[in-house]
């Protein structure tokens, strides 16, 4: 209407009319772009952490790496457990090693090792120790029963009958099990708080 006003005839006016249409939507594009990608800027300026949480959501739930993590602490729970007998049975040689001999030694680091892996008793063989009283044997029994902690006092009393037959087989369980942690400065083996301790 501008155009025809000016003095324009109309196949003028159609034309301006189509260019500025043109134009307009051309502006349009350019803006809904550039508005578009300052937006993006924008969020990834101040809103950083939105794009990580997804992607960190994704790792997070995929069951390959699911698998890895399980395999992984299951592999460290087993290399602990294997640490610990390992001290136990060190600690075992140490403190038995001049009161037995080294056929029973190494029968008692088995028996340690079967306790520590909750095998049954019948794996459990007897040994023969010598100048070791019962006291001895009870601060022994309660030594590895608190590094492992696996079961209760009552199932050491009875590896402890069944291991040393010879000084507690007539001793009643209940009897052993009440003077585990008696006197814990008497005898040749004392009480330890930690066995890996010298």
């Amino acid at each position: 209407m501008f155009v025809i006003g000016v003095g324009a005839d109309d196949f003028t006016a159609n034309i301006v009319f189509l260019a500025v249409t043109l134009f307009g939507v051309l502006v349009y594009g350019l803006l809904s772009i550039f508005i578009k990608d300052l937006f993006t800027i924008i969020k990834k300026r101040f809103f950083p952490k939105t794009k990580q949480l997804k992607e960190s959501n994704k790792k997070a739930n995929d069951p390959a790496r699911i698998d890895k993590i399980r395999t992984e602490q299951i592999r460290l729970i087993a290399d602990q457990e294997n640490t610990k007998i390992a001290i136990a049975v060190q600690y075992t040689q140490t403190v038995f090693a001049a009161y037995t001999s080294e056929k029973d030694l190494v029968v008692l680091s088995r028996n340690i090792t079967s306790y520590a892996e909750k095998k049954l008793t019948d794996e459990i063989q007897s040994v023969e120790v010598t100048e070791l009283n019962s006291i001895d044997l009870y601060h022994f029994g309660w030594n590895i029963w608190n590094h492992f902690r696996t079961g209760n006092q009552l199932q050491m009393t009875a590896f402890l009958k069944k291991v040393f037959p010879s000084v507690l087989g007539n001793v009643e369980t209940e009897t052993i099990k009440r003077h585990l942690k008696d006197d814990e400065q008497r005898g040749i083996i004392q009480i330890r708080k930690d066995l890996s301790e010298e």
